[in-house]
């Protein structure tokens, strides 16, 4: 700040005091932005729009991979509709001649053949029919003789038997079956209780 002086000569202006250049210097730096600082409003928008682009680019990706895994599950049902079909298909081309020949035995048994032809013609029916099973994976569980196996048999009830020991299958009421080694139907059976008890002398 400039003081001016009256003297014999009039006034004049006299040198800046010292500080007052320092002090104006001091308040052109406060009123000048600072060279290099970022702007934090701007800053918070370009992060917010790098989330929104990365956002978008995430649903865009989880939108594409719905759409793929719903195309394979779709192509997998059809497939495994077409599996059953074919296997269906050629299970009912096997047992098709089975039919036509229990067919054929009943008409000849209409004719008045004898019981023993017949009978022969039925037990090669059977056999062609448990063939065709069979190669479609089907076994028959083995019971008789065999000790009673939850995971295979279905007790009905429990019987003596001079036969069998106790715990061991003595009857077979209905056969159970397995397909491709898992059961598909248990087989109902008799589970032996052992010896019958004698009777004592005098009794009965």
């Amino acid at each position: 700040m400039e003081k001016r002086v009256e003297g014999e000569k009039g006034v004049r202006d006299t040198e800046p005091e010292a500080g007052d250049d320092g002090l104006a210097d001091e308040r052109e730096k406060d009123a000048q932005p600072v060279s290099g600082a970022e702007d934090p409003v701007q800053t918070l928008m370009e992060e917010l729009e790098r989330a929104r682009t990365q956002a978008a680019e995430k649903n865009d990706l989880y939108l594409r991979k719905a759409a793929e895994f719903e195309n394979y599950r779709r192509r997998r049902d059809r497939e495994f509709e077409e599996f059953a079909r074919s296997a269906n298909e050629g299970l009912i081309s096997r047992l098709l001649p089975v039919l036509e020949n229990f067919e054929r035995a009943l008409n000849h048994g209409e004719s008045g053949e004898n019981f023993d032809a017949y009978r022969k013609g039925v037990d090669m029916i059977v056999g062609h029919l448990k063939d065709a099973l069979k190669r479609e994976g089907l076994e028959a569980v083995e019971s008789i003789g065999q000790p009673f196996d939850p995971n295979l048999h279905d007790a009905l009830m429990q019987a003596p038997s001079d036969v069998y020991e106790a715990g061991m299958v003595c009857e077979e009421i209905e056969r159970g079956y397995r397909l491709g080694g898992r059961v598909i139907r248990h087989a109902k059976v008799v589970v032996s209780a052992g010896p019958p008890e004698k009777k004592k002398e005098g009794e009965g």
